[in-house]
C-alpha cells in the first residue's frame, strides 16, 4: 500500500530512502532491490560482517559495563572483591563481547580476499591478468581505506566544535581545529609505515587498525608480486617461510596477511580439485550405466575416504572451539584465568615480553588462522555465514566498524545513564561533589550486582545497537559505496589504455615453463 502511495520521483521519495535502512527500503521499494549472488568465497564477508559487530559489542561493553570483561569469578589483583560471575563472562559466552581476536580475523580475511584473484590467475596461467589485479588494488586500496575514515574524523571535527561532542571540547577557532584534524589524518590515520604500532588516532581512536590495514595490503602484493612466477611448491614454502619469519619478529600483522594470502592459495587448489571431482564422478556414472546395459548390474565401487574425511570434520571443529575458548582472553588478570593463563605461559619470544597485550595477540592470531579455513571447511558454518543475516552484517561491516565508535561517543552516555551518586565531601570546600541523580538505563536497573549490570547491559544494547546498525547503511550508501565508486572511475581516468595487455604488441600468457603446478 505504502508502495503505492509515494511516488518515486518525490522529493521525499528520495529523502525516505537516504535515511532508512537498505533492508527496510528493500522491503518497501520494489525497485529498491539489488540482486545480490552468493560467490565462493561469500562465507568470508559474513563472517567479517558478524566480527564487526562483535566490536561494536566489545566497545560498547568495555565502555559501560567494564566489570563484565574480567573473567568468570576473578577479580582485579589489590581488589578481590570485585570478582562478578554473570553468565556472559563464562569460558565461549564471553566471546560475544570480545572484540579484540577480531581485529585479527579482519587481517587474515583481508589477506584472503585480496590475493583470491591474483592466486586464481597465476593458477590459470594468466600472469597479466594477475599484474592487472594487483596493479588495480594497489591504486584503489587508500581510497578504500583512508577515504571513509577522513569522511567520519571530518564529520567528528565538525560536531566536536560545534560543541555538540560529549566529553570533547572545541578548540578556540575553526582554524585551529582543521589544523588538528589535518595532523591527525596525515600522521595517524593515513601514515601507514609504523607497521603495526597503534597511532591511536585523535578524533576515533578505534580507526587504529586502519593504517596498519594498508601498510600490510602493500606488503601483501609485493609478496604475491614477487611469487607470481614461482613454482607451487617453492611459492608454498616461501610464504610460510616468511610467515614464520614475522612471528619470530613479533611482527603479528604481518603473519596474518600471509597467512590469508596462504589460505587463499589452499582455497583455490581445494576448488580445482573438487572440480576435477566432479568430472571423474560424471565419467564414472557414465561406465555404471554401461555396466548396467552390458550386464545387467553395477559395479560396486567402496569409498576409501569416509574415515579421513571424519577426522578432518572433527579437527575443524575443535580447531573452532579452541578460537572460541581463545577469544574470550579477557584484558587483565590472564594469569589468574583458567585454561588462558597455561596459553599465557606456553608463549614463545618475542611475544612473552612485548607488553602485556602482545601474547594475545600471537595466540589470536594462531586461533584466527584456524577459524578463517574451518569455517570453511565446515558446510554448516559456512551455510550459517552465507545466510542473509550475516551477509548484510557483511555489507555494512566496513561502516559498523566507523561509525560505531562515534555513535557510542554521541549517544551512550544518555541512553545508560547513571545509578545514583551521594554527594562526596563537604559543601563549599574544595573537592566537594554534588550527588548525582539516577537517570538512564543504570539509573533503572541498578548497578550493585551482576544480574542488574547484565540486564542493563542488554536494555542498553537494544537501544544503541538498532542505532549503530542504522547509522552503518547510511553511511555505506551515502559515502563508503560513492568512494569504491570513484576510486574505479578515477583508475579508469588514469590508466593508459594503449598499455592494457589486451591492447599490447607483443604481451603474452604465461608460459608452460612457468606452470603454477610444482
Amino acid at each position: 500500500m505504502l508502495r503505492h502511495q509515494i511516488n518515486p520521483l518525490s522529493w521525499a521519495d528520495t529523502f525516505l530512502r537516504a535515511l532508512i535502512p537498505s533492508f527496510i527500503a528493500d522491503a518497501i521499494f520494489s525497485d529498491h532491490r539489488k540482486a545480490s549472488r552468493l560467490h565462493p568465497t561469500s562465507y568470508l564477508d559474513g563472517l567479517r560482517g558478524i566480527a564487526s559487530v562483535l566490536v561494536f559489542l566489545c566497545h560498547y561493553t568495555e565502555d559501560n559495563y567494564r566489570s563484565l570483561t574480567r573473567a568468570y569469578g576473578v577479580g582485579d589483583k589489590d581488589h578481590p572483591e570485585t570478582a562478578t560471575k554473570g553468565w556472559i563472562q563464562l569460558p565461549f559466552l564471553r566471546i560475544i563481547f570480545s572484540g579484540r581476536p577480531m581485529v585479527h580475523i579482519f587481517f587474515i580475511i583481508s589477506g584472503f580476499v585480496l590475493s583470491y584473484k591474483p592466486i586464481k590467475s597465476i593458477h590459470a596461467r594468466d600472469l597479466d591478468k594477475c599484474y592487472t589485479a594487483l596493479s588495480s588494488s594497489t591504486f584503489r586500496r587508500a581510497f578504500r581505506l583512508f577515504g571513509p575514515c577522513v569522511a567520519s574524523t571530518f564529520m567528528i571535527m565538525c560536531l566536536q566544535q560545534l560543541d555538540l561532542y560529549p566529553g570533547r571540547n572545541p578548540r578556540d577557532t575553526w582554524a585551529e581545529q582543521l589544523m588538528v584534524w589535518k595532523r591527525v589524518v596525515f600522521t595517524q590515520i593515513t601514515w601507514p609505515w609504523a607497521w603495526d604500532k597503534d597511532m591511536m588516532p585523535g578524533y576515533d581512536i578505534h580507526l587504529w587498525t586502519i593504517p596498519i590495514e594498508f601498510a600490510h595490503s602493500m606488503l601483501l602484493f609485493m609478496v604475491i608480486l614477487m611469487l607470481a612466477r614461482t613454482k607451487l611448491r617453492i611459492r608454498q614454502m616461501t610464504v610460510l617461510g616468511l610467515m614464520g619469519y614475522c612471528l619470530s619478529c613479533g611482527k603479528w600483522a604481518g603473519f596474518e596477511f600471509l597467512a590469508g594470502l596462504f589460505l587463499a592459495e589452499i582455497h583455490v587448489l581445494k576448488s580445482a580439485r573438487e572440480q576435477q571431482s566432479k568430472e571423474w564422478e560424471s565419467v564414472a556414472q557414465e561406465e555404471d550405466d554401461d555396466d548396467l546395459n552390458k550386464y545387467g548390474h553395477r559395479e560396486v565401487r567402496q569409498g576409501g575416504f569416509v574415515s579421513l574425511s571424519t577426522l578432518k570434520t572433527i579437527f575443524c571443529i575443535g580447531l573452532v572451539i579452541l578460537g572460541l575458548f581463545v577469544g574470550g582472553w579477557p584484558n587483565h588478570e590472564a594469569d589468574k584465568t583458567p585454561g588462558i593463563r597455561w596459553f599465557l605461559a606456553k608463549t614463545p619470544m618475542p611475544f612473552a615480553k612485548m607488553d602485556h597485550l602482545a601474547p594475545q595477540k600471537f595466540w589470536f592470531g594462531l586461533c584466527a588462522v584456524g577459524t578463517v579455513w574451518a569455517v570453511g571447511e565446515l558446510p554448516l558454518l559456512k551455510r550459517l555465514f552465507e545466510g542473509s543475516f550475516a551477509q548484510y552484517c557483511g555489507r555494512i561491516s566496513y561502516a559498523i566498524y566507523i561509525c560505531h565508535g562515534p555513535v557510542l561517543g554521541l549517544f551512550q552516555a544518555y541512553v545508560l545513564g547513571s545509578q545514583f551518586v551521594p554527594a562526596q565531601g563537604e559543601p563549599g570546600k574544595d573537592g566537594y561533589k554534588v550527588a548525582v541523580e539516577a537517570h538512564g538505563i543504570k539509573g533503572m536497573t541498578g548497578m550493585e550486582n551482576t544480574t542488574q549490570k547484565t540486564t542493563g547491559w542488554f536494555l542498553g544494547l537494544c537501544v544503541l545497537g538498532p542505532v549503530v546498525v542504522w547509522a552503518a547503511d547510511v553511511f555505506m550508501r551515502a559515502i563508503d559505496e560513492p568512494i569504491v565508486r570513484i576510486a574505479r572511475k578515477m583508475e579508469n581516468v588514469c590508466l593508459d589504455k594503449e598499455a592494457q595487455p589486451e591492447q599490447r604488441p607483443g604481451g603474452r600468457r604465461l608460459e608452460p615453463g612457468y606452470s603454477a603446478a610444482a
